[in-house]
């Protein structure tokens, strides 16, 4: 989705492109005059075309932010300064129109002009005004750079049936989305493995249809208030908020996760009142070490106990 916005050169690495690609200019005439003339005029068009074209795609081709999924809206307000985006947008598209103001009001008099040194002279003219501009917005141009490079970290989400698996560090979120998906997601023992969104798929089928479920393994939340989070829980809350039909909650009872049962019993009461509208299902992992006396579905991710049952529970909710 993100993946195909071009790449963003700064000021300087767009202008060397555009000398470089009017270097390559060459014009054919018999007349030495009508050669030197056209080539001019050739090599001017270039590279002020060039640069036209580009601060232009770049304008068209990012995202309206205002038009993109709430959830995307939220994730790039959690890695980025949209205010500062919107701003390096609107003075990338403020150099193409200055630019392209510059060379329409110059050729003309490159094209009627009959004298090779006024020529050359109104040729190093608009290079150095086009010039000029473009560094002018060497900042913004950082920015767009910077601001693709977020956009295109983001996940692969589809509009379809989603579990998303929230809960504590490290209580085994990732290697449960392993157990229901074709995901790998990194798994170790310290907190905040997933720093980022992991996608993972599995099917519900009925005879003849199938279904595809998308499952999304989300950083490891804290017992704390919204306003305290950091960045990587703030991710997990907005995939949940935006884009869950349906929370798997996991909880661990040996608390070898490092959090208390407790606690881990709060912070799913804070998201129930937070989601009031989400459908839970509620998972007790590391099921081949203990087991409470809930009614709550207890799986292992390492004998892959209880996985069946969690699927099928999975199935008749979507």
């Amino acid at each position: 989705m993100f993946r195909e916005l071009p790449e963003i050169l700064e000021s300087q690495e767009l202008i060397d492109r555009a000398f470089k690609k009017t270097d390559k200019v060459n014009i054919v005439d018999r007349d030495a005059f009508y050669r030197k003339k056209k080539t001019i005029i050739a090599k001017t068009d270039s590279f002020c075309t060039t640069i036209i074209t580009t601060l232009e795609s770049y304008v068209k081709k990012f995202p309206s932010i205002n038009n993109m999924h709430p959830f995307f809206q939220e994730l790039l307000a959690i890695k980025f300064d949209v205010d500062e985006l919107k701003k390096s947008l609107g003075g990338v598209d403020w150099a193409r129109k200055t630019s392209y103001m510059v060379f329409t009001t110059q050729i003309t008099q490159l094209k009627r002009s009959q004298n090779i040194e006024f020529l050359k002279q109104k040729q190093k003219e608009i290079y150095g005004r086009v010039t000029s501009i473009v560094k002018q917005v060497k900042k913004e141009l950082k920015t767009l750079k910077d601001a693709r490079d977020v956009f295109i970290s983001f996940p692969d989400i589809e509009d379809i049936p989603t579990v998303v698996i929230a809960g504590f560090p490290n209580v085994g979120k990732s290697s449960l989305l392993r157990c229901l998906s074709s995901a790998k997601p990194e798994i170790a023992q310290y907190p905040f493995t997933t720093k980022e969104l992991v996608i993972g798929h599995m099917f519900k089928q009925e005879k003849y249809d199938k279904t595809k479920i998308q499952i999304i393994d989300t950083p490891g939340l804290l017992d704390r208030p919204l306003s305290e989070r950091n960045k990587i829980e703030r991710q997990a809350i907005s995939a949940v908020k935006n884009l869950a039909d349906i929370v798997v909650f996991i909880f661990d009872p040996t608390e070898t996760c490092g959090y208390r049962f407790d606690d881990q019993k709060h912070l799913f009461s804070q998201m129930q009142e937070m989601f009031k509208d989400s459908e839970f299902i509620i998972v007790e992992n590391k099921a081949d070490f203990k087991k409470t006396s809930s009614k709550n579905i207890k799986v292992s991710c390492e004998s892959k106990e209880g996985i069946d049952v969690l699927i099928n529970e999975i199935i008749s909710k979507i």
